[in-house]
């Protein structure tokens, strides 16, 4: 089989490589499709913090969304049968640790992450994954709204954390994946007041297309969820929050320190929350996407086969004006 491999840093590589068999609890799957991130641009060039620390190393195998046809499993795996349609978690814990039995296993000190840490990732023909990790995609959800699952419950994660009630306005600071999902699953869930914050109008169109607004120069927000990641956007986000708002930051800066106005937050009772991945979100994020409503597959704005991987992750760098999501297709025959 062909897979994609991160050799070091500036080096993408397409090798051919034994097929995988699937252990006791794993799946053998047949990746279909295979969205790219900032993160996996990260990897790519060496900057992704696990890279810096030394928790990950090269050369690794990336993609962490994705989904999945099952071709295999291997002992005790119930519930799966070959042909299924499937999505899998990227924070996978040990399960037996207190944060795992509390719930938190995004925060196992002993998790893998796929794509990323101690778990391949779907940039390749063949993937063994734990079954424990992996979802049934409900029936008639399309491959190019299905393979957005995982950033889909990072999304519906952060919504959760803003603590949503009647009445209550939110604004979305950048209009990325991430940043669109989250105004999508937040009016979808609760028919809220959704404004959209991004210096790209492309971004913006496709989120009020989808339903959102455009925000106001001085608008004031109950809840601001940030998604974009840029040190200024942050400033902006705290500076549309009403008094006793909730600010939830979901973006990565890639930064040790960023300035704050501490006072402001005290002086004006504002919360700020933080929200990592997607621990126990995915069946209700199934759930809704399987009501048909969310349709993320209107940010597909590239599609490229496996051996084209190097074309993707420049398309990716370059990030030109109105650039959505760009998948892979690891089965050539696949690509839409």
């Amino acid at each position: 089989m062909r897979s994609i491999v991160l050799a070091g840093p500036g080096r993408i590589e397409i090798r051919e490589r034994p097929a995988p068999a699937p252990g006791p609890g794993e799946l053998l799957l047949a990746p279909v499709a295979v969205g790219l991130c900032r993160t996996d641009l990260e990897l790519a060039d060496g900057s992704m913090v696990y890279l810096r620390q030394g928790l990950a190393t090269f050369p690794l195998t990336p993609g962490h969304e994705w989904v999945a046809r099952v071709v295999g499993q291997g002992e005790g795996v119930l519930g799966f049968a070959p042909g299924d349609l499937v999505v899998g978690e990227c924070s996978i814990g040990c399960s037996h640790c207190r944060l795992c039995l509390a719930g938190s296993y995004h925060q196992c000190p002993d998790r893998a992450e796929t794509g990323i840490l101690r778990q391949a990732g779907a940039m390749s023909g063949l993937l063994a994954f734990p079954a424990r990790a992996a979802h049934r995609v409900p029936a008639d959800v399309a491959v190019e709204d299905a393979v957005f699952a995982e950033p889909a419950a990072v999304a519906l994660r952060a919504v959760r954390r803003a603590d949503w009630r009647p009445g209550r306005s939110v604004l979305v600071v950048g209009a990325g994946t991430i940043g669109w999902l989250a105004a999508a699953i937040a009016l979808d869930l609760h028919g809220a007041d959704v404004a959209i914050l991004d210096a790209d109008p492309g971004r913006v169109g496709r989120a009020e297309a989808m339903g959102a607004r455009r925000a106001r120069a001085d608008e004031r927000f109950d809840i601001v969820i940030e998604a974009s990641g840029h040190p200024a956007a942050l400033q902006l986000a705290l500076a549309s929050l009403a008094p006793g708002g909730r600010l939830v930051v979901v973006g990565l800066f890639g930064q040790a320190q960023l300035p704050v106005d501490v006072d402001r937050i005290v002086v004006s009772d504002h919360t700020l929350t933080g929200s990592l991945g997607s621990p126990g979100v995915w069946p209700a994020l199934l759930a809704l996407l399987g009501r048909g409503r969310l349709k993320p597959s209107a940010l597909v704005s590239g599609r490229y086969a496996l051996a084209e991987a190097p074309a993707a992750y420049a398309a990716l760098a370059a990030n030109a004006a109105g650039t959505g999501k760009l998948l892979i297709f690891p089965q050539d025959d696949d690509r839409a």
